[in-house]
């Protein structure tokens, strides 16, 4: 909810600062609107007082488009899809929070959470269609309300035709105000400021068990994007979709249920694991990309078909043109490898110039790891005929 609000803040900055642009660039330094008012003045100085108020009370804004082909009743004007406000998000907590109110008060607190919408629809509707009747906001709104005959001729649903409904009550209240004109049905800085104030009351284990799981599937999000942009995503798309099954199901467990909080945590720590494998199975695939010289020796459908036989083989593959490979190996990384070795092993000898006798000592060398192995005998017949200094 958080990271929803902010999103809103910033495209409605976005939406204000494009709003008054455009306007600004309509209007002249003196704040006259860029057409040339003499000559609207002009145009409209010598029509009669009759004409003005043949006009219509309201002047229609806030259109989307228009509804196919459909007309206002008993009028030839286009019927119009009003501009709205976007529906009001709720977590999982308040959508359990109304579900519960609902069955305690009963449908009366149904009817009063959607009035709200209803009434900014029906008000954004108004505006868009100054002309239009109840009917034909049913038509657009719920089509399924608006019935006809063996004859064509439509009317509403029985359930709208009962006398002070929900919906005619709201509609005698709406009036034609666009949604930009409307109060916000959703504040995102009042519910940012309530998801702040409510973080501020909790620990730190109640804010891990509350952000893990959001954070785990931004995770796993943000990691199948990079795997779609390099169009590999077919090689781990039934890991992925696994991981986000899992996911799910442990977000939608049930609160009332008992559950082993030691077991929970390891389900939590298996999914970071094999999220962890999945990433470095792709950095390998990256590497295995460059070792054989991808484009030039090796196509990416053929890359692609190898890595997956290493996935499936404990790393191990066939490779066709392993020579070709082999030289884009010792050319690229030739001198990298010798300067960067795994291990070193050191053959130690009584002198430099001399053939290998029965006798050696050898040193191996992994990073700060030394290890001597050593042969010695003192057998005269196998160190005859060597000379020692």
């Amino acid at each position: 909810m958080l990271n929803y609000c902010i999103e809103r803040s910033k495209c409605r900055k976005y939406e204000s600062k494009k709003y008054l642009s455009d306007v600004g660039s309509n209007i002249d330094p003196e704040g006259i609107v860029g057409t040339n008012f003499k000559e609207v003045s002009d145009e409209t100085g010598n029509e009669t007082e009759d004409e003005f108020f043949d006009c219509t009370e309201y002047v229609p804004e806030g259109r989307a488009m228009r509804l196919g082909d459909e007309n206002i009743l008993d009028s030839d004007e286009p019927l119009y899809i009003p501009i709205t406000q976007d529906p009001v998000p709720k977590t999982e907590d308040e959508l359990q929070a109304d579900a519960e109110a609902m069955l305690k008060l009963g449908s009366g607190f149904k009817i009063q959470m959607m009035s709200f919408s209803l009434l900014s629809d029906m008000e954004a509707f108004k505006a868009a269609n100054p002309k239009g009747k109840m009917e034909d906001f049913i038509r657009w709104y719920s089509p399924k309300d608006w019935e006809k005959d063996e004859f064509g001729v439509g009317q509403l649903s029985a359930r709208m035709r009962i006398p002070g409904n929900t919906w005619q009550t709201v509609w005698k209240q709406a009036q034609p105000v666009a949604a930009n004109k409307q109060k916000r049905l959703f504040d995102e800085t009042t519910e940012a400021l309530k998801v702040l104030s409510y973080l501020e009351t909790r620990n730190i284990a109640e804010i891990y068990d509350m952000v893990i799981i959001t954070v785990l599937h931004s995770a796993i999000i943000k990691f199948k994007g990079i795997l779609e942009t390099e169009k590999i995503l077919d090689l781990f798309e039934y890991k992925i979709e696994a991981l986000l099954n899992d996911l799910c199901h442990i977000s939608r467990a049930d609160d009332t249920e008992v559950f082993d909080i030691q077991q929970t945590k390891s389900k939590m720590e298996g999914l970071i694991k094999r999220l962890e494998e999945y990433e470095v199975q792709f950095y390998q695939y990256k590497c295995f990309e460059q070792l054989t010289g991808y484009p030039d020796n090796i196509t990416f459908e053929e890359i692609k078909c190898k890595f997956k036989e290493m996935i499936e083989n404990q790393n191990s593959c066939s490779i066709n043109n392993a020579e070709d490979i082999g030289k884009h190996i010792i050319t690229s990384y030739g001198s990298e490898l010798h300067s960067n070795l795994v291990t070193k092993e050191y053959v130690l000898r009584v002198r430099a110039n001399e053939l290998a006798g029965p006798h050696f000592l050898r040193a191996v060398v992994t990073g700060e790891e030394v290890r001597l192995c050593g042969a010695f005998t003192e057998n005269t017949t196998l160190i005859k005929g060597y000379t020692f200094d």
